[in-house]
């Protein structure tokens, strides 16, 4: 099937602002202002868009092209310091270093999409070699994984049609069996991997969910990714013999591959092929076993247990995605919400804070500084709704409040109770409003200061006691700060009554960037 890329329009008017000589070229990037990374930035997404726009041959083009490519590689670390942000709304500054940084990747994909058209367009040219077309295809792939990544960074989809490109590039490998041509014999070179691993890491990606987690986060899942892609393989529609592990790739479709679960393949049309990935997650189970028994002789354990619980929710991920237990509802309707555990135990108290015996001293400080004006709830607008949780939206928010794996609290109105719940994922639209997905834990959370026993003298952090769901035989639980939990710890806890009691803790649920969930035992 042939390739049909999307390809910019040529502008003969441009040829004399095109620097066409590598030696030259090399000269002006190296005198680029790189200690501003915003300036270089533009420069170099300037120049790039006009050599896109003229007509070039493919081997000159793919030689210009590797110089701007390395230039943009070595200004990669600036960027990701430029827009590095904890949570959405992002502050203008780290928006604008985003959005450059996912254009100018955006264009190099573009630049090589062109030299491989042109290949491709010449390839029964009686005069015309066929061997650059797998390096040109495996350059496109490699663009459009630096896109996704820094899409992940602004909490944003891939922009319509890449994903169908995406697919294209691959099928036509397929077909060509390019699959294992890589554009160097380095190993260690991650731009030279082969178009079959580039395409995995993208998929893999993709399969994380990558809108929940935040930065640090993302950070190690594409560690793990560019590890261990490897690991996962294709197989034919034909192969399914259990949905775990297996994943559809419609590769006629402009979208990421899907968890089969429970879904009849029967009536596919089109092409499609299923992404195993059991061995991948046999491979990730052993390295979860070797970073478990590190745990309890750890020096900093709480960055091993952060990395291990990392470990264990991209396994989920890349096993059996997680469903919705409900359907969602769309809705139109409003909620006040609070962003944080400090904030989020204070509206539970009735605005009022908890006292514990030992003074005020004895508060954490990031508990005893809550800012007034952050204590404020904020109106978002729902659009849909379950008995599990919200999906919001809201606009003009305070920059960086909103943040993935955050607590929050949410009512329906002024007058209504507050129901505890978490943020699952978090998206950036293009009209600047912050989307947030949220999973209610309680309607019943208790306010709570704890303090862990036994360690000299610490601090009480905010949290929250939720009491058990017979239901759904939930034990009770503890939502505590982040790095509270160890294994049979004890904590002294006080109450908004004033009274103080002593917990201890049993079974971790999970690790989010800004909680503990776990499970308790009372003496």
């Amino acid at each position: 099937m042939p390739l049909q890329l999307t390809l910019p329009e040529p502008d003969p008017n441009l040829a004399r602002s095109v620097e066409t000589n590598p030696l030259h070229l090399r000269e002006w990037l190296i005198g680029l202002p790189t200690g501003n990374v915003m300036e270089a930035g533009r420069l170099l997404l300037d120049a790039l868009a006009t050599l896109n726009r003229v007509k070039l041959e493919a081997e000159d083009r793919a030689k210009l092209l590797d110089e701007y490519q390395n230039s943009l590689e070595m200004l990669t670390g600036a960027f990701e310091t430029a827009y590095a942000s904890p949570g959405l709304p992002m502050k203008d500054s780290a928006r604008q270093a985003a959005q450059l940084a996912l254009n100018l990747w955006l264009e190099m994909g573009l630049g090589w999409k062109q030299a491989l058209m042109d290949k491709v367009e010449k390839k029964f040219s009686f005069f015309t070699s066929t061997k650059m077309i797998p390096i040109l295809m495996q350059s496109v792939l490699y663009c459009f994984w630096r896109t996704f990544q820094v899409c992940t960074r602004l909490f944003q989809p891939l922009p319509m049609g890449v994903w169908g490109e995406i697919h294209q590039v691959f099928r036509y490998a397929v077909e060509n069996k390019y699959l294992d041509e890589r554009k160097s014999d380095n190993p260690k070179e991650k731009a030279s991997r082969s178009i079959a691993t580039i395409y995995k890491q993208i998929l893999l990606l993709a399969l994380a969910d990558p809108q929940r987690f935040s930065g640090p986060e993302l950070d190690k899942i594409i560690e793990i990714i560019e590890g261990y892609a490897l690991y996962a393989h294709f197989q034919p529609v034909s192969k399914l013999n259990s949905s775990a592990g297996f994943f559809l790739i419609e590769l006629d479709l402009d979208r990421p591959p899907q968890f089969v679960g429970h879904r009849s393949l029967d009536h596919l049309t089109g092409q499609c092929l299923l992404f195993d990935t059991i061995e991948l997650a046999k491979k990730l189970h052993k390295a979860e076993s070797n970073v478990e028994l590190k745990v309890p002789l750890a020096h900093d354990r709480q960055k091993v247990q952060m990395w291990l619980e990392l470990l264990r929710r991209v396994i989920r991920q890349w096993s059996i995605s997680p469903q919705r237990l409900y359907q969602r509802i769309p809705a139109q309707s409003s909620v006040e919400v609070v962003l944080g555990l400090p904030i989020s135990v204070l509206h539970l108290n009735g605005g009022m804070p908890l006292q514990p015996s030992l003074g005020a001293h004895h508060l954490s400080a990031a508990f005893a500084a809550i800012d007034v004006a952050e204590m404020q709830p904020i109106p978002w607008q729902v659009i849909n709704e379950s008995p599990g949780g919200y999906a919001i939206l809201a606009r003009d928010l305070p920059s960086e409040q909103a943040r993935p794996g955050e607590i929050v609290a949410i009512r329906a109105a002024s007058d209504a109770g507050w129901m505890v719940a978490s943020i699952r994922w978090l998206q950036q639209r293009h009209d600047g409003a912050t989307e947030m997905g949220l999973q209610v834990m309680s309607a019943k959370a208790q306010p709570v200061l704890v303090r862990p026993l036994g360690n000299g003298e610490t601090q009480y952090q905010a949290a929250l006691l939720l009491p058990s769901i017979a239901a759904l035989k939930q034990s009770q639980r503890v939502v505590a700060v982040k790095g509270c939990y160890t294994p049979l710890r004890e904590f002294s806890v006080v109450h908004s009554s004033g009274d103080e009691s002593k917990i201890r803790s049993a079974k971790l649920i999970e690790q989010q960037m800004g909680y503990d969930l776990f499970e308790y035992t009372t003496d």
